[in-house]
């Protein structure tokens, strides 16, 4: 895409969104119901994180960290909301025995595209039996955070349990929510730019916009987020919930259903965690 052309999309996407601030919710606004997302389309999904405008490398950034992680504490590997593949995909191409577990048919029916190699699996990481052991499990960036009640996070945790080898490791990987920008950024009343791309069914461009609201009470994050193909008027709305849990909320958690955290990294080039660490990873064993 060339500079002229890319600058005049920006000049519209910029329109957009500022009509979209000037917009009360009306009839071009249309809001998905329970059983409809676009978001979690896979073919959708990964289109989206491929061009996220926060941050473009989003998608990737994580996968030697992952790499590494295994070439540390061995195979077999579980990764729990493996979605379409994104971290799955790229461990099995390295020759890995990697099993994938999702509850989403679409979000599997992307991964099934990409390798043969991985054992896809459709489950709910609440209540699932493979009937096998893990040298390592792994829960990547956020996949956590959908787990909204205490009970559901419990639940996941005994499942775990139950497949992981007696000296295997169990990794959490969430984003620090709780530092003083990102408080900030979640606090914003106003859309945001998420991201650009090209709708799976040709039909134009893709613009997407958020607008984070947060309850503090109940660390719940509610993002509304607004799909507009750029040629047309209409949006479809979509609001999706993360359980922000705290780090130390997270490190007392895993302790009261029977893990031990051996380290703390605040990012994928292995820093320790402190408050002001952009992630929280968590190198968990089984027993205290």
């Amino acid at each position: 895409m060339s500079n002229e052309v890319s600058n005049e999309l920006e000049n519209q996407i910029i329109s957009n969104i500022d009509d979209l601030k000037s917009q009360p919710e009306g009839e071009s606004i249309i809001k998905l119901s329970d059983r409809e997302s676009i978001h979690y389309d896979g073919r959708h999904y990964d289109l989206i994180y491929d061009n996220f405008y926060p941050f473009s490398n989003l998608a990737k950034i994580d996968i030697p960290f992952w790499t590494d992680m295994v070439s540390q504490y061995g195979e077999p590997v579980l990764e729990l909301c493996c979605g379409t593949g994104r971290i799955a995909f790229p461990l099995a191409a390295k020759g890995l025995q990697v099993t994938g577990i999702d509850i989403s048919d679409s979000m599997l029916g992307e991964a099934r595209k990409k390798s043969d190699r991985v054992e896809w699996i459709k489950a709910d990481v609440r209540d699932f039996d493979l009937g096998k052991q893990f040298s390592l499990i792994i829960f990547s960036l956020n996949s956590i955070y959908h787990l909204l009640r205490i009970e559901d996070l419990e639940s996941c945790f005994n499942c775990v349990k139950k497949h992981l080898k007696p000296d295997g490791k169990f990794i959490i990987d969430m984003l620090n929510y709780y530092t003083k920008p990102t408080i900030e950024a979640m606090w914003s009343p106003l859309p945001t730019l998420y991201s650009v791309y090209p709708d799976p069914d040709g039909r134009g461009t893709m613009v997407v916009t958020v607008v984070n609201e947060l309850d503090v009470s109940a660390q719940i994050a509610n993002s509304k987020l607004f799909f507009r193909l750029i040629e047309h008027q209409k949006e479809f709305v979509e609001e999706t919930k993360l359980r922000l849990y705290h780090p130390n909320e997270m490190g007392n958690l895993l302790k009261y259903n029977g893990f031990t955290i051996e380290t703390k990294l605040g990012g994928y080039d292995k820093a320790a965690f402190t408050s002001g660490s952009p992630n929280y990873i968590a190198i968990c064993k089984l027993g205290q």
